[in-house]
């Protein structure tokens, strides 16, 4: 059975990682103040240093805001960060008539299908002859990593970021970037196997051959369709959240 489990971590992750998961359980709702800062980093067994760095870091991901002369306060759900997505598949207690996980894990594969169809339309046009190889080495890359899951999502997602950076288009680029840190992290947290289909590099070949052919859209429904193919399994992995 593939479960959820909170990656290994540094001390400074540690403490991250602790206070991240009472935030997104609910023992601090939005609204709430963490506890004085002498009082967190004793009952964390921090040094003021490591908590001050990991406040700082749930600060970035929006979770958290310092207000004068009312210490540090959680904010609202809405507010938070798309980097929050994996903590809350670990930790997350929806309430009622809120998306369950099993929605919110479909949602986001919805998403990233979305965006890598749109990616594709529009870096179609701009690759140039014979400037998908880097992006054709990388899909061998993640073939031979398919053993194992982590090495496998990294040496995959690289396939979409070489295809973008062939099409110089650097915007692309910056997303995929941060997305790619959301599902690097949720693989992390994964044990099991997902060997990608047997076709996995036949399927991208005949999508790169069609960018090769500036032929958007042939190019769009071969990805998307095995991505539609790939997502179920993931979904079936995840099978105790469904």
């Amino acid at each position: 059975m593939t479960r959820l489990k909170p990656k290994p971590a540094t001390t400074t992750e540690t403490i991250f990682e602790a206070i991240l998961a009472e935030i997104v359980r609910g023992r601090y709702p939005p609204g709430a103040r963490l506890p004085a800062e002498r009082e967190l980093a004793r009952s964390l067994g921090a040094s003021r240093p490591t908590l001050r760095e990991a406040l700082r870091r749930l600060a970035e991901w929006k979770l958290i805001e310092s207000r004068r002369g009312s210490g540090v306060e959680v904010r609202d759900r809405v507010e938070w960060s798309i980097e929050v997505l994996p903590a809350y598949l670990r930790y997350g207690r929806p309430a009622p008539g809120e998306a369950t996980i099993a929605q919110m894990l479909r949602d986001l594969l919805t998403i990233r299908r979305i965006v890598i169809r749109e990616m594709v339309h529009l870096v179609a046009p701009r690759i140039p002859q014979g400037a998908t190889g880097r992006a054709r080495e990388q899909v061998r890359r993640a073939w031979a990593a398919r053993d194992d899951l982590r090495s496998f999502t990294i040496e995959d997602f690289g396939v979409m970021r070489a295809v973008v950076e062939a099409g110089s288009f650097l915007p692309a680029v910056w997303l995929l970037n941060r997305l790619s840190g959301i599902y690097l992290d949720i693989a992390q947290s994964l044990t099991g196997t997902m060997a990608p289909p047997d076709s996995y590099v036949a399927t991208h070949d005949r999508f790169l051959d069609a960018l090769e052919d500036h032929d958007a859209q042939r190019a769009a429904d071969t990805i998307e369709q095995y991505l539609d193919a790939h997502d179920q399994t993931i979904l079936v992995m995840l099978e105790v959240f469904l």
